[in-house]
């Protein structure tokens, strides 16, 4: 990743979504005036114009990270937000993709060419292709896996082959193997043929042959030791190791308890196939996070505040019904009393509070079963 690329916290964010947005207000302020305007070479000013604050936004977008754009996008209204994504360099496309929500990521997609999303996809990973294979159209899918290498269509298939809250579904296939009967001179001359290691690499892999995992050398060890010294004395034999079909919330719970950056995944076999890294549990943590808020309001993941009103009510009508119904049974309930309300006028006066106490005694029971679920107690 471009090391000049700025990551902004929250309010350098904020900052960030007003400058772009003052320049999209002025972008179209004067745009519209132009088009009001009759005078001559009228094209050339227009397009002028038309440059002027739309360079501005190219030149702050090119500085920020994936990640914070995406953000933008998620903030801004349909037309602006295709607008910006148009001055976005197209070999940043794929990362960005990867980070905005399912609802931006699809209304993004469709305002794509198939070559344009087949030049973002190929600048990905395998296992980032993967998380966003299952929104692009079929054809373009089947032309990138004809780009790939065997090895790759392999690990794609793979990737694609788990359930979205398995291991393997969030698994990485970039890491670092090396042999025990080798000298960590050895393993330091194969890592400097890397022009950079893969992201999160805290330990490398001790394999056999067969691709068994034999152990873990940790890059502290690697580094404090003389170099003459085997893999096998060094490495450790103790650790924790993740497979395929194991549920991805265990393996998140295993990442906080055991502090770890990486972890090994092994087939039945106790072959190497992949690794999960502490960025994929993180956003692993945040999505369920997220995905559990927006279930208690009665909302789905794929919300998008700026999506068009039909799409608001197919995502809520199911919640929206239910609680009419249970509206209506109230409403009988309350009925079924009228003659003990009319006799007794301070009954009326306590059911508003009767409602709002078990209002507020199901959120907190709410809460506390959900943090318990995500701690793993219950």
């Amino acid at each position: 990743m471009n090391d000049e690329l700025e990551h902004a916290d929250a309010d350098e964010l904020q900052a960030h979504l007003e400058a772009v947005q003052e320049l999209l207000a002025k972008h179209r302020l004067v745009e519209d005036l132009v088009h009001r305007q009759e005078m001559p070479r009228h094209d050339l000013v227009e397009d002028l114009v038309h440059k002027q604050h739309l360079g501005q936004l190219h030149a702050r977008l090119d500085k920020m990270h994936p990640a914070d754009i995406a953000y933008l996008l998620e903030a801004l209204p349909l037309d602006d937000r295709l607008l910006v994504w148009d001055l976005v360099r197209a070999d940043r496309d794929g990362d960005i993709l990867l980070e905005v929500s399912d609802a931006v990521r699809e209304s993004l997609i469709e305002s794509m060419a198939p070559a344009e999303l087949k030049a973002a996809a190929e600048s990905l990973d395998t296992d980032e292709l993967a998380d966003l294979a299952p929104d692009l159209p079929q054809e373009v899918i089947e032309d990138v896996f004809r780009s790939l290498s065997a090895e790759e269509r392999e690990q794609l298939r793979a990737a694609m082959s788990y359930p979205e809250d398995t291991v393997g579904a969030i698994m990485d296939f970039d890491m670092v193997t090396v042999r025990e009967d080798v000298t960590l001179e050895v393993v330091l001359r194969y890592l400097r043929r890397f022009d950079e290691l893969p992201d999160h690499t805290d330990q490398l892999f001790v394999v056999d042959r067969d691709d068994r995992l034999k152990g873990v050398l940790p890059l502290n060890v690697l580094l404090v030791n003389d170099l003459d010294v085997e893999v096998v004395t060094l490495m450790q034999t103790e650790y924790v190791e993740l497979q395929p079909d194991d549920f991805a919330d265990e393996a998140a719970q295993a990442f906080e308890r055991y502090d770890l950056v990486s972890a090994p995944v092994v087939d039945p076999d106790h072959k190497l196939v992949g690794r999960v890294t502490v960025n994929a549990v993180v956003d692993l943590i945040r999505e369920e996070a997220e995905s559990e808020q927006l279930a208690q309001a009665g909302l789905r993941e794929e919300e998008d505040i700026f999506a068009p009103v039909i799409d608001s009510v197919k995502n809520r009508w199911a919640w929206l019904a239910i609680n009419l119904v249970t509206a209506f049974i109230a409403s009988r309930v309350i009925g079924a009393f009228e003659g003990s309300i009319e006799k007794l006028v301070a009954l009326a006066a306590l059911m508003p509070i009767v409602a709002g106490i078990g209002g507020n005694s199901g959120n907190q029971t709410i809460t506390m079963i959900v943090r318990a679920i995500a701690m793993g107690q219950v």
